[in-house]
């Protein structure tokens, strides 16, 4: 063919005998990609695990995300279908699934050297994937600097400051009509909010008003339904090797919203922010001054800051000590217990409230042992019968059960099962929870306190997690949650109302956290020992 200076091309002749070779490039690749699925799809048919059959490319996650009631419910289904130990597929990653407490103790106490990390989340970002799935070392020498944040007297001290939250709580709750029906669930919420922005940032809501709603709106958002991240998160698990993609889409996106916003006010009445890039951007800002101006406060967040090198306070980059924090590490493990903090206790009190409510007897019995060491700080740790009770609650209303789950870092072996490294272990926590060997005689879905008084198996209750991986939070946690307890119960009866059960429907108890709120009646208590 000749040119447009008379002389002879060969691109169409070689573009015409390209065009077959990339066909048969493309039908290869596209084989082989076809023929890996398929190798993946037979793993625990290798391993001798039973599970639902896999679709192609999406594996069980339609399921899963389809399910009448709740992922956790599909789970526990699957477990009566095929046993304690099973397996399923999210796109072509699989899982193990187990509920037997016998295998979980071996994997999370005895064995825990080999499942020391946790298992990716979808779209997570470097640095809290560094911080969530950190192994061996790495996660020793974190876990050893915060854990003395949530010792004894580091928590004693924070008593007030927790007390005078509550306080505020009750104030709000004298200003409701005795035995109107109302829904408590906002009134929680707030006082979660305010007791993490206390206690981990020095910050007073009633002196930061307009703060505090930034944050208290953020912390909400987290939790809420976004087209864009769900998209993004259902396209990380069933294309994971593609995750870099995926989180640096997510995440120069979003901090392209959050310049846009904040150099162009006007934009905010167009779109909004996404509330994890707004809340470490405004965590990082309370740290930085924190750092730059010496200022000291009595919270978790100058116990972070004491835990990391002067140097690397404005440096993360310089040599880190094996005994210090750096500035992201220090960022992340803030903003983790914030969002974590806020969402799970404010949800705990919202199912403690619903049990109240629906329980009298056991209400009075407990009314009657808070009673008796009220202003004791001391003794109300150590009380039984509210141990039992927060314990029955979250036994029957877990909070986030898909955060107890582990990742297999060398491989071994578990029982009959080997398994390889970089494996994935989720718990049907909710077959464990309900589980009658575990928690006979009385019915599992009987609340009944007293079942804690007697020994249990040391995997039968995984709220918290269990084994050294287990919540650093958990004392915080449940000190916020019996001091809750004891100053409401003091002054209050807990009753039911119309719409108290109405509102809360059987499903509840595979959804993370009640949709329709608490609707409950509140009866002021006679005097401070008798119940009216």
């Amino acid at each position: 063919m000749l040119s447009f200076n008379g002389e002879y091309s060969y691109l169409p002749a070689i573009s015409l005998f390209m065009q077959p070779i990339l066909m048969v490039m493309v039908l290869s690749l596209l084989v082989v990609y076809i023929y890996n699925f398929n190798q993946i799809y037979n793993t625990f048919q290798g391993m001798g695990l039973p599970g639902p059959a896999p679709r192609f490319f999406f594996g069980n996650l339609i399921e899963l995300f389809s399910h009448s009631r709740h992922s956790a419910a599909c789970l526990s289904d699957w477990t009566k279908k095929y046993g304690k130990i099973y397996g399923y597929f999210i796109g072509h990653t699989p899982i193990i699934c187990i509920s037997d407490p016998d295998v979980l103790q071996e994997i999370f106490i005895t064995k825990f050297s080999y499942f020391h990390s946790r298992r990716p989340l979808p779209l997570q970002q470097e640095d809290l994937r560094h911080l969530l799935a950190a192994k061996g070392d790495e996660w020793k020498r974190q876990r050893s600097i915060i854990h003395p944040t949530f010792g004894p007297n580091k928590l004693k001290e924070m008593q007030a400051t927790i007390e005078k939250c509550i306080n505020e709580l009750l104030d709000k709750l004298d200003n409701q009509t005795v035995d109107i029906e109302f829904d408590i669930s906002p009134l929680l919420k707030r006082t979660s909010m305010n007791i993490i922005l206390n206690c981990a940032f020095g910050i007073n809501p009633n002196k930061n008003e307009k703060l505090t709603e930034s944050f208290f709106r953020r912390c909400s958002q987290v939790f809420e339904f976004s087209i864009f991240q769900n998209t993004l998160s259902i396209c990380s698990m069933l294309m994971p090797e593609l995750n870099f993609v995926w989180v640096t889409c997510f995440k120069y996106v979003n901090i392209f919203r959050l310049w846009l916003c904040s150099h162009i006010p006007l934009m905010n009445r167009f779109i909004d922010t996404d509330p994890n890039t707004w809340l470490l951007y405004h965590v990082e800002n309370v740290i930085k001054q924190r750092c730059l101006h010496g200022i000291e406060k009595i919270d978790l967040l100058q116990s972070m800051i004491d835990a990391t090198d002067v140097v690397q306070k404005m440096s993360p980059s310089s040599t880190l000590s094996k005994y210090r924090l750096n500035l992201d590490e220090l960022l992340n493990n803030i903003y983790l217990f914030m969002i974590g903090g806020y969402e799970t206790t404010a949800t705990t009190l919202d199912y403690l409230m619903y049990v109240l409510a629906t329980h009298p007897k056991e209400q009075t019995h407990l009314q009657n042992e808070l009673d008796k060491v009220y202003d004791d700080y001391e003794q109300l740790t150590k009380l039984e019968y509210l141990d039992c009770f927060i314990r029955e609650t979250l036994r029957l209303y877990p909070i986030a059960p898909f955060i107890v789950n582990r990742q297999c870092n060398r491989e071994c072996q578990i029982g009959q099962v080997k398994i390889a490294k970089g494996t994935n272990l989720a718990v049907d926590m909710f077959s464990i929870h309900y589980d009658e060997k575990l928690y006979g005689p009385v019915s599992p879905f009987q609340f009944y306190p007293e079942r804690f008084l007697e020994k249990r198996h040391p995997l039968a209750w995984l709220p918290f997690g269990v084994g050294p991986r287990n919540c650093v939070g958990m004392r915080f946690a449940m000190l916020e949650i019996k001091l809750a307890l004891a100053k409401i119960l003091h002054r209050y009866t807990i009753l039911s109302g119309e719409r108290t059960v109405s509102q809360f429907a059987e499903q509840e108890r595979f959804v993370i956290g009640p949709k329709n709120g608490i609707w409950i009646r509140l009866q002021l208590r006679e005097n401070e020992t008798t119940v009216k």
